[in-house]
């Protein structure tokens, strides 16, 4: 029996059963980052112990750079980018219920085309290329992580008369968002400048970002780690996501309630520009929760990070927009409160449901697949059944589809909805028991349900690249039903159900054309009824 406070400093994070093994404990090992295992030691200081140094030399070290912020001019555009609507009650009882996005005002005259080469489409202020490729990107902004005031940004980079108050957008941000239109625009006249584009997106230096520039070149990670998912490159995704978490914490946005402040930015202008820095950090977080899963990283900074999170959640941009902010008042860890103690309090805005079913998704892949090779007793199996209550809770208290207005929340329901049936299917594949393997079974047919339940589906031309990754979880837990029942060693259930949810995932995941998962039709050859 390990003694009291010899555990290994990540097992502690999580409070978990370790072993002590040297040098690294089996739970590390059977997590694939038993390099990483360390033991406090009062004679050094460990990596882990370094990398909180580290974080808080950076929190101190960076000066603020900021001037007097003007007021702000009432001459901004009437702009709105789908997916940033409010809340409003739908009953007293049932607060959870989003207002239907208006149409989008997004759309910008174009320009008479008069030749397009990769300069042009840089220097010009009013090109043909910014106007049109614009209203590709627009419509789908919202699924690809795009968590800004969309009228601001959009005044401050097409308005021709551009008052002080709106900073012209970081080059980084500009950049990226026309990679995105360029992509969606399958335009030939375009699309051959789309590596030009990539190139630049990811030589930018964020070194010596201008403070106003900081909040941009967040969106900008963000939206380039979601195009590199698309691409099938999840590893370099990461590479972005851990930019714009190290950009986060440096600027002290997951500290924006503590008493003594180290956010090292202007204060806010406004209720809307706060709301765009806590939104900042939330939308960082969950993706980067979410492609570490698919990317196979190791989850220990984001667990670090948990940690020390006291801001707020977020609120709609609505809310923002008539004064609304979150508070925190007594400054407790938000995210660790959460963590430690999961309530039945239902999510007041889209951020905040989809980054409380990442967590769950996240934890549930090391408490199922991680501890696939560590021995069980009686204590990891209390942690397991713990857990388990904890996120069936979670979900039975989660917000129908019904309550979610419009077809851009509604893919905020769909892909925090998915994110928790694979959490289910993550914790019980590590268990070789015939209740576990049905209630993955169950998990992954709920999945492909709630695609059917996705009604606005034909309207939005795009999903989340992220969200073709856990079809593709889907289907792998489909597919490794029916090999069982096919195979006989399953003679308690049918195959039909499972292979009419097969075809319904499929079908999604080709809808949203995702390269990284083109050729999962693989699956063809080895069960041809499945495509008859």
């Amino acid at each position: 029996m390990l003694r009291r406070g010899l555990a290994c400093l990540d097992c502690k994070r999580r409070k978990v059963k370790c072993d002590g093994q040297l040098p690294a404990c089996n739970r590390c090992v059977a997590g694939g980052h038993g390099i990483d295992c360390e033991y406090a030691d009062e004679q050094r200081t460990t990596r882990v112990q370094l990398l909180e140094a580290s974080i808080r030399t950076l929190e101190a070290r960076i000066s603020e750079l900021q001037s007097p912020a003007p007021q702000q001019s009432d001459s901004v555009l009437e702009i709105h980018i789908p997916g940033r609507g409010g809340l409003v009650p739908k009953i007293p009882d049932s607060p959870f219920r989003l207002v239907q996005p208006g149409p989008s005002l997004f759309s910008v005259s174009p320009q008479k085309d008069g030749g397009i080469c990769p300069n042009c489409l840089w220097r010009s202020p009013k090109f043909y290329f910014k106007a049109e490729r614009m209203d590709f990107f627009a419509p789908n902004a919202y699924q690809l992580g795009f968590f800004m005031h969309g009228p601001r940004l959009i005044q401050a980079m097409f308005s021709s008369t551009r008052q002080s108050d709106f900073l012209s957008p970081s080059p980084n941000l500009v950049n990226v968002i026309y990679l995105w239109g360029i992509h969606l625009s399958k335009d030939d006249r375009f699309l051959s400048h789309e590596q030009a584009f990539l190139d630049r997106s990811a030589s930018f230096d964020l070194s010596s970002q201008h403070s106003q520039h900081v909040l941009h070149n967040i969106q900008a990670e963000i939206l380039l780690a979601n195009y590199l998912v698309r691409s099938g490159k999840p590893k370099s995704a990461m590479h972005r996501l851990y930019s714009a978490l190290s950009i986060c914490i440096s600027y002290g946005l997951h500290k924006q309630a503590s008493a003594d402040s180290t956010i090292r930015l202007p204060p806010p202008r406004d209720s809307v520009e706060r709301g765009e820095r806590i939104d900042a950090f939330w939308a960082a977080l969950f993706f980067y929760k979410v492609v570490s899963v698919q990317a196979q990283a190791s989850s220990r900074i984001s667990v670090i990070v948990d940690e020390m999170i006291d801001t707020p959640f977020s609120l709609e941009m609505s809310a923002y927009e008539s004064g609304s902010v979150p508070t925190n008042p007594r400054f407790i860890l938000t995210f660790k409160s959460f963590i430690d103690a999961p309530s039945g309090e239902r999510p007041k805005s889209t951020m905040e449901a989809i980054v409380k079913a990442a967590s769950f998704y996240e934890r549930a892949k090391y408490f199922g697949v991680e501890w696939r090779s560590v021995q069980w007793d009686a204590d990891e199996d209390i942690q397991f059944r713990k857990f388990e209550q904890q996120l069936m809770d979670f979900i039975r208290s989660f917000p129908d589809i019904s309550e979610f207005v419009g077809p851009y929340t509604n893919f905020a329901w769909l892909s925090s909805a998915t994110l928790l049936q694979l959490a289910i299917i993550f914790l019980h594949s590590s268990r070789e028991h015939i209740d576990s393997n049905k209630k993955c079974m169950d998990a992954a047919q709920a999945a492909a349900n709630m695609i059917v339940r996705f009604k606005n589906a034909q309207c939005i031309p795009l999903v989340n690249p992220t969200m073709v990754h856990m079809w593709y979880l889907v289907c792998e837990t489909l597919v490794g039903g029916i090999r069982e029942i096919t195979e006989g060693n399953d003679t308690h259930n049918s195959s039909e159900g499972l292979v009419q949810s097969l075809k319904i995932v499929i079908d999604a995941m080709e809808r949203n054309e995702n390269r990284a998962y083109a050729n999962f039709r693989h699956v063809q050859v080895d069960y041809p009824i499945l495509v008859q």
